[in-house]
């Protein structure tokens, strides 16, 4: 029994002692860390800051367009023929219904020779037909066999001049040649493209922007463009659009006209579009830098006696250095535009330097 007791109290012992060792420092780590928070929460976070204030906006669109030939065509010949004549230069203006090639008509003016005497026959032959009817030699049925004999013949030679036609290719409209694919003697078909045609005095430009601005737009808008290379600023006016949107890039297609009168735009080019808009008055814009992006939409931090409070934002146009702000600001409110990663919401702040 008395082992027992001396055991009991050699355990008790231990335990006195190691509690006595192991909540001191447990006191003292808990004190440590809350005084580590209270530290941290009683910091002043150094930030520039904005002040938000109205302006009128300039408000324009940038995107990325293609210029494309006001006419284009592949020329092509309708019959199997060879090629007797090519009567254009390359890369020069032609005008319209201009000869480009000639191909083979003498198997074509044979046939529309020897039509042209059965015609002949086939009318002295309808009037002899005509006399012998008048005086009741003839029926009327044997008359109308050559009347019809004499329309078959000419809607037979109105075929021929159709196909001889053919072989006289020309412009469809005035414009520059491209260069020629065929040499004379070639035998071509409808399949073989033999030179190409493209009207540049004026010039389309195919441009894109978002679907929100679907309203925005209007026939007559002026866009401004540039080319790589040219330090020149070119103009153009809206002229239609692609009632489809891009499923992909949920956007619509929209197309300008300008003029082309020194020939410095070439079709294939891509420009870089502005499509001027109504300015915006009373516009809220904030520096880009102070808009913080989430899982579902974005906001800005403001500063409220000394604390930064997280404020969900709405936003529009975007320009090379700020954004639109279209909804919960106010001109006066004061946005945080540095150190955005340190801030959480409350956190006291101490401004630097104010824009």
């Amino acid at each position: 029994m008395n082992k027992n007791i001396k055991k009991v109290s050699i355990i008790l012992i231990i335990l006195v002692i190691g509690v006595l060792l192991i909540v001191p420092k447990l006191i003292s780590g808990k004190k440590e860390e809350g005084d580590s928070r209270s530290g941290q929460q009683n910091q002043q976070i150094p930030v520039d800051v904005f002040v938000v204030k109205s302006v009128e906006l300039d408000n324009k669109i940038s995107t990325i367009g293609t210029v494309v030939a006001n006419e284009s065509v592949e020329i092509k010949s309708e019959i199997t023929k060879k090629i007797t004549g090519i009567y254009f230069k390359e890369g020069t203006f032609v005008p319209k219904g201009k000869i480009l090639f000639k191909l083979d008509d003498s198997d074509l003016r044979a046939r529309l020779r020897k039509l042209e005497i059965e015609e002949d026959l086939a009318v002295k032959s309808e009037d002899r037909e005509k006399i012998l009817l008048e005086k009741g030699l003839t029926t009327q049925e044997d008359y109308d066999i050559r009347i019809n004999t004499l329309e078959r013949i000419r809607a037979d030679i109105d075929l021929v001049n159709i196909e001889l036609s053919k072989t006289n290719i020309r412009a469809p409209f005035s414009g520059i040649t491209g260069f020629r694919n065929v040499s004379i003697g070639s035998l071509v078909t409808n399949s073989n493209v033999l030179t190409t045609l493209q009207d540049i005095s004026k010039l389309k430009i195919d441009f894109s922007i978002p679907e929100k601005y679907l309203n925005a737009f209007k026939r007559g808008q002026t866009i401004r463009f540039k080319v790589d290379g040219m330090d020149e600023e070119f103009t153009g006016e809206v002229d239609s659009y692609d009632p489809s949107l891009n499923e992909n890039t949920r956007s619509i297609t929209l197309r300008a006209i300008t003029t082309n009168k020194n020939g410095k735009l070439l079709p294939g080019t891509f420009v870089k579009v502005n499509l001027e808009l109504e300015n915006i008055n009373n516009a809220l814009m904030i520096p880009t830098e102070s808009i913080v992006p989430k899982l579902k939409g974005q906001s800005v931090f403001l500063i409220k006696e000394g604390i930064a409070v997280p404020t969900d934002v709405e936003t529009g146009i975007r320009t090379e250095k700020e954004i639109q702000v279209l909804s919960n600001l106010n001109p006066g409110d004061t946005v945080v535009t540095t150190n955005l990663l340190r801030l959480r919401p409350n956190s006291k702040i101490k401004i630097v330097n104010v824009n």
